[in-house]
């Protein structure tokens, strides 16, 4: 008996998909919670070293798995997005464009303000590091395209590394939704994201990519497959059994749990309220401007404050993650907000 025979006894494991809208509680928790932890992670370890606090630092030492909450997220929402709607590989360009338009100019935007904090402390302030110095336009190409991992230049906001992944996904969920999700077989599905997994081990230029963490992505699809597909119990445990495996041998322990644990998540936690709305809207764009706002904050306050005295910072670190939520919510509201709506008219 083979390995998938075992954990998915069904033989062929058809599957019947429901198509009928249903709206998924607990995602905007989830992704409200995931910035926050990465914005906690940056604000209490290396990004505003005049408020560092020890016992913040080892607190919000994991924050950083966030990222991989938001990997498994996008395995489920992506392809719920396409689900029911006669998707096909000819409509690529359409999909694809509406990606770029919700996604890329308010990435873009955000860049062009950290470029322009650079050149502020360059010309401006008096400071021993020259941020601009390898500024230069086959770098900013790079960023805007995302081909930073296949090019010796550097990020401007490094949390761009997540985004390339992101647009490395949506390559894969485009040209391979119908096979993955309604091919009515699981071997499909499995097959493929393993054989994303292996495609690791070619010789790239360095890990930050999509197939080395193909697994969270999938984890995320076993959620979709349990929330809008009929699949069995035993083969709903057995495809997060697998996955959670694979993300532990080839990315790592804690990113396999919170992987399982997020994809759990999404199946059982149903929270919904104005908080966790107004976490899950902003969420995006408090992961792109919260080190930018963050960094100003703490240079302005630090002139008008001591940060000597641990209550002065701990006061401060909280000044800043307060302006970093606000300023957050009105990058959502000027900018985000309209080209969700553009994106949104964009013909399918």
């Amino acid at each position: 008996m083979s390995v998938l025979s075992a954990i998915m006894p069904s033989g062929a494991l058809p599957v019947r998909i429901s198509t009928q809208p249903r709206h998924v509680s607990g995602l905007a928790l989830l992704r409200g919670i995931a910035a926050l932890s990465v914005g906690l992670y940056h604000f209490t370890g290396a990004v505003l070293p005049k408020l560092h606090i020890d016992g913040l630092h080892s607190l919000f030492k994991n924050g950083w798995l966030g990222v991989e909450v938001f990997f498994v997220i996008s395995g489920f929402i992506i392809p719920y997005s396409l689900l029911g709607k006669n998707y096909s590989p000819t409509k690529f360009w359409p999909y694809i464009s509406r990606r770029i338009v919700r996604i890329n100019p308010p990435a873009y935007i955000a860049m062009l303000l950290v470029l322009a904090q650079w050149y502020l402390i360059d010309y401006f302030i008096a400071h021993h590091v020259n941020y601009t110095k390898e500024v230069s336009l086959s770098r900013i190409a790079h960023n805007v395209l995302f081909t930073i991992p296949f090019s010796q230049y550097k990020w401007v906001v490094g949390i761009f590394w997540t985004l390339a992944i992101e647009f490395q996904f949506y390559i894969f969920i485009g040209l391979l939704f119908s096979t993955l999700f309604e091919s009515r077989s699981l071997i499909w599905f499995v097959g493929l994201f393993i054989i994303a997994g292996l495609i690791q081990y070619l010789p790239f230029h360095n890990e930050n990519n999509f197939f080395h963490f193909s697994a969270l992505f999938a984890l995320g699809g076993v959620a979709l497959y349990r929330q809008r597909v009929d699949i069995s119990t035993l083969n709903y445990i057995g495809l997060l059994m697998l996955f959670t495996a694979i993300a532990y041998l080839e990315i790592g322990l804690y990113e396999a749990t919170i992987g399982l644990v997020t994809a759990l998540a999404i199946q059982y936690i149903s929270i919904e309220n104005s908080f966790a709305k107004f976490l899950g809207n902003i969420s995006y764009s408090f992961y792109l401007v919260h080190v930018l706002i963050g960094t100003t904050c703490e240079f302005v306050l630090s002139k008008l404050v001591s940060t000597g005295p641990l209550l002065n910072r701990l006061v401060l670190q909280s000044v800043c993650l307060t302006a970093a939520i606000v300023g957050a919510y009105i990058f959502y509201l000027v900018i985000e907000q309209p080209f969700m709506r553009l994106a949104s008219r964009l013909r399918s």
